[in-house]
């Protein structure tokens, strides 16, 4: 093939696919919509050449029944359904925090379970209590003195006149106690077996065996004492059924026992004390005690933070309380002995644990 005939097939087919693209062009024109403008020329369309005029027109090309016709105005594109949302789940309600996750969790310890039991106290086990307690205290050892004048003991520890001579009893000592218990049934209250250890010391100056006019009847350098120390054994009833379930805070309680005092008399030497018989001034003597007495139990004043002390050390309960002492320490009335008892009151602080 020539060069002038490669040109030539390649000009027909340039100009082929032009007259494609202005047919395609102008089809796409007439099926555009909105496109309501009438063709310049209404006639009918020119007969092809070669054909006869009053011949019928060609047949439209077979199409399938549901195939719409290349003039037919394309219909709206159908809106797609709006995506369906399903509705929100509910979520079932979250169960409690355990016991055990909450004691996990928690920088406290865990909390005290509840008593198990006929009366289910709220708190921790309950056991113990102790009790620090003091008041007026003076050993009746001129109780049974018959003579007259002053007893042998306010003879010494009496107040006394500007010569030294006593005059008058003595004075109301301090006696400091400490209490503690073991609470061993719950019958509406504790009932419980308690100690109580409990001191007493008087002072005097010392009396001149024989005394002249100028110096007085004492010696200013030298002192004689006194000491006895009781110890008691006591059972003890406290009543905490209205306090632990009806939140009234007043608990009545009553104490008694046997109860064993340590004596001991020393000289201005500082050595024990020796009478004219030759007997030693020490001993001890035995007796009864009863305790009656009221608490103030202090839980009500900031109940939150009394659950937490329960908590935290124990303690289940705190106290502010009085109590009348009544204690007769003299053998029993059996043979000539010291008496060292007294009618007195103590106040003080109790906990129970």
């Amino acid at each position: 093939m020539s060069t002038a005939a490669a040109v030539l097939l390649i000009a027909s087919g340039v100009f082929a696919d032009a007259s494609v693209a202005a047919v395609h062009f102008g089809l796409a024109a007439k099926l555009a919509p909105g496109n309501d403008e009438e063709p310049a020329d209404s006639s009918p369309p020119d007969t092809l050449e070669g054909e006869p005029a009053d011949a019928e027109p060609m047949d439209a090309p077979d199409r399938e029944p549901d195939e719409e016709p290349l003039d037919a105005t394309p219909a709206p594109a159908a809106k797609e359904p709006a995506a369906v949302v399903p509705p929100p789940q509910t979520r079932a309600a979250k169960a409690p925090p355990s016991e055990a996750a909450i004691a996990r969790d928690s920088t406290l310890p865990p909390r005290a379970p509840r008593r198990k039991g006929r009366w289910n106290r709220p708190g921790s086990k309950q056991r113990f209590a102790a009790e620090v307690k003091l008041g007026p205290y003076l050993p009746d050892v001129d109780a049974h003195h018959s003579g007259g004048g002053l007893g042998p003991y306010a003879t010494i520890f009496g107040r006394t006149d500007s010569q030294g001579r006593a005059t008058k009893q003595p004075r109301l000592g301090v006696m400091p106690a400490f209490h503690f218990e073991w609470q061993f049934a719950y019958l509406a209250g504790p009932l419980g077996l308690g100690v109580q250890v409990a001191f007493f010391r008087d002072k005097a100056q010392a009396i001149f065996a024989n005394p002249t006019p100028n110096e007085g009847t004492r010696s200013t350098a030298d002192e004689v004492t006194f000491f006895m120390a009781p110890v008691s054994l006591l059972l003890v009833y406290r009543f905490e059924l209205l306090a632990d379930f009806y939140r009234v805070p007043i608990v009545p309680y009553a104490k008694g026992g046997i109860s064993y005092a340590f004596w001991r008399a020393k000289d201005g030497a500082g050595k024990t004390a020796v009478n004219q018989a030759g007997k030693k001034g020490h001993g001890g003597v035995l007796g009864w005690q009863v305790n009656p007495g009221v608490a103030l139990r202090m839980d009500f004043i900031e109940p939150g933070s009394a659950k937490k002390l329960d908590q935290l050390t124990g303690i289940n309960h705190t106290y502010l309380f009085g109590e009348l002492q009544l204690s007769r320490l003299r053998n029993f009335g059996v043979g000539n002995s010291i008496s060292l008892g007294d009618t007195t009151f103590l106040a003080g602080l109790a906990i129970e644990f």
